[in-house]
């Protein structure tokens, strides 16, 4: 799941906010929580919103939000240095993840600078690039963010991928002792969803160590690295969002936005737009607390909306399902069809391919030479896809898509099999769609609320990670386990990139755990912190024991492959090479709310993480205690630690939501802090 742009991402998308912002005039900043937009008026061009999340994303955006009454001290600094003034320039500093703004009129000018990598910043620097004003401040190695120091811009990392001299990619990589993704994401300054991507157009496997590639394989990954610098000189071309229908019973989700479509992802439906800023605004969307309203609420048609959306939503996905059950049909029945010279063509290809060793660029050769040359099996082939081992050919008006792995018969079977998968699947989607539809029918046709009753409680959009537990590091990670065995295998293998660090306890039941790292790897206490949750969440606060171990490896040492003649049940992994053990880890929970946007999101995790990253919290040790009545009595505690001003926030936690947070088993809080 991507959740942030790169630096790749800002390169492309800077000409969109240079067109619309530069010569404009800023008429106003808002702050709403993290979100900065600036408000923008360009004679004879109108206005523009630039909207700003320091850590995360940069674009254009066409929401529409509410203005605050009382705007935060941050954001009436910024209007008091910056409105009516013009903006100068945009620019992004090296490939580096920084936009620099500047912003001013005959008088002088100041420069905002986003910083969009790790926690994020957003910093006003006066004429002299001397720190005026910083949103966070903040002491560090090799710079300090503090009032009235000079700004420094961080070390650069790697190479520029851009200004990379020819022949210099094999001296760049050749001594490198990690993977292939590991070392293009460290010695070529990029985010890891573009180094798999690279890795995807060359055909060489992303967690194959550098050091195990042969001279061939290094000339692939060369011309798959020069591949993705032409889609980058190009630009932003069919902009898209990838959304992930493959659960059809549930609302489909959003995977990533991309500039462009990328290799990876040519399994997925992807929904374009017309601007790289549109398919990020729709990605990320907006909270309904910053949409602008008439000061009337009508809560039954915001329900209905919203479960509209979820009903079309489900339904344009049912309607793809039965399009792709229809063709893979079809497609079996074709490989029967054309069997014999399918078996040639899987034939050659795997010859080529496994026995002779030739690389993906040869085979390409030698295809199209036998095209020129009208051999009847060249012509067939329409496409190689060499990250999946896969090629494309017309058979009669289809393409199908082969794997080169499999027989002729395997191929044609693994057809059927899939189109069935997906024909039943869909029975579920549209038994839940019924049910929504009846939800739809059940509401009132008015349900009026005004700002002098009760504030209304609106029903927090879930972010994608809640389908799984999770919590956020003492150093600011995003830690991911499963809930059971189905979501544990998504986790391992749809959401587990190169970076991160894999984690299990040594105990019955325990979760899948991920440290989800997209920059630098995390540091001994976020390691600690994940084995305690893995450790925690396993049977054994069930068992009410005090402490297990756990341990953690990388993704290139799980596997979802037994060994020769021998068995793994489904959701299980191979761990292969050594296991980094951590001993005797204590079992202890504390549940605590994050409160962004006027919601408030239960998070549950390690005490120290929990304490670190929330305001109100509760510890709970494993008890006798019934979970429902922890459940209530968790809220009660929760409520009460919370100021006047926040309890309305509370009122939009359910029990659910608590429940979710919660392991398996009983529990007694222990202690209630602020």
């Amino acid at each position: 799941m991507k959740e942030t742009m790169s630096n790749i991402d800002i390169r492309l998308i800077l000409p969109e906010i240079k067109e619309a912002a530069e010569g404009s005039f800023v008429k106003n900043v808002y702050q709403y929580g993290e979100v900065f937009v600036l408000k923008l008026y360009k004679p004879a061009g109108g206005t523009s919103q630039l909207l700003i999340q320091p850590g995360v994303r940069i674009h254009l955006t066409e929401f529409r939000r509410a203005a605050p009454r009382v705007p935060p001290k941050f954001c009436s600094v910024l209007r008091k240095y910056l409105r009516e003034k013009r903006v100068i320039s945009i620019t992004q500093h090296e490939l580096d993840r920084i936009v620099v703004l500047e912003i001013g009129d005959e008088d002088g000018s100041f420069k905002l600078v986003a910083e969009l990598f790790g926690t994020g910043n957003l910093l006003l620097l006066d004429k002299t690039d001397t720190i005026f004003v910083a949103k966070r401040y903040r002491k560090m190695r090799d710079r300090d963010v503090v009032p009235k120091a000079a700004y420094e811009f961080p070390p650069p990392r790697g190479v520029d991928v851009l200004a990379l001299e020819a022949g210099s990619f094999e001296q760049l990589v050749s001594d490198s002792a990690a993977n292939v993704v590991r070392t293009l994401a460290s010695r070529l300054n990029l985010d890891s969803l573009s180094c798999e991507e690279i890795c995807a157009l060359a055909g060489v496997p992303p967690k194959d160590k550098v050091s195990d590639l042969d001279g061939q394989a290094l000339a692939d990954l060369r011309m798959g690295l020069q591949q993705f610098v032409e889609k980058l000189t190009q630009g932003v071309s069919e902009p898209g969002v990838v959304v992930d229908d493959s659960e059809v019973e549930d609302e489909p989700g959003f995977e990533a936005f991309l500039p462009f479509p990328f290799e990876v992802y040519n399994e997925f439906h992807m929904k374009t737009f017309d601007s790289f800023s549109l398919a990020i605004d729709e990605f990320f969307g907006v909270a309904a607390s910053e949409e602008t309203d008439d000061g009337r609420v009508d809560v039954a048609a915001q329900e209905r909306k919203k479960l509209q959306t979820i009903i079309d939503k489900q339904q344009e996905s049912i309607t793809r399902h039965e399009t792709k059950v229809e063709k893979l049909k079809i497609e079996g029945d074709l490989i029967y069809t054309h069997f014999q010279t399918v078996q040639e063509v899987l034939e050659t290809i795997r010859q080529a391919r496994i026995v002779s060793g030739l690389s993906w660029a040869q085979i390409r050769s030698t295809i199209e030479e036998g095209k020129r040359n009208e051999n009847q099996s060249a012509l067939l082939i329409e496409k190689i896809i060499p990250s999946q081992g896969q090629i494309v050919v017309r058979l009669g008006d289809l393409e199908v898509t082969l794997d080169i792995r499999l027989s002729a018969q395997d191929n044609a079977s693994r057809a059927y099999d899939q189109s069935k998968k997906t024909k039943s699947k869909m029975q579920g989607a549209k038994t839940q769609i019924e049910k929504t539809k009846q939800k739809l029918e059940d509401l009132p046709s008015v349900m009026i609320e005004t700002p002098t009753k009760k504030r209304p409680v609106r029903v927090r959009k879930r972010r994608w990670y809640e389908k799984f537990r999770w919590f956020v590091s003492s150093e600011g990670y995003l830690i991911l386990g499963g809930r059971d065995v189905r979501t544990n295998e998504q986790l391992a293998k749809r959401h587990m990139e190169a970076n991160d660090v894999f984690l299990h306890a040594v105990l019955h039941g325990a979760p899948y755990t991920l440290i989800k790292v997209p920059d630098s790897p995390p540091g001994e206490q976020t390691i600690a912190e994940a084995a305690q949750f893995a450790v925690t969440f396993s049977r054994a606060w069930q068992d009410e024991l005090s402490s297990g171990d756990a341990y953690w490896v990388t993704p290139e040492q799980v596997s979802f492959s037994p060994p020769s003649g021998e068995y793994l049940p489904a959701g299980a992994v191979m761990i292969y090479g050594s296991k980094n053990f951590i001993r005797r880890v204590p079992i202890d929970l504390a549940v605590g709310l994050m409160i962004e946007n006027e919601e408030a999101l239960p998070m549950s995790g390690p005490p120290s993480a929990i304490e670190s990253q929330t305001d109100y919290h509760v510890r709970i040790t494993p008890g006798q205690g019934k979970k429902g009545q922890l459940v209530k009595e968790l809220m009660a505690h929760l409520r009460r630690l919370l100021p006047e001003e926040l309890k309305p926030v509370a009122d939009g936690i359910t029990q659910e939501d608590l429940m979710r947070a919660l392991p398996a088993g009983g529990g007694k809080i222990v202690t209630k802090t602020r």
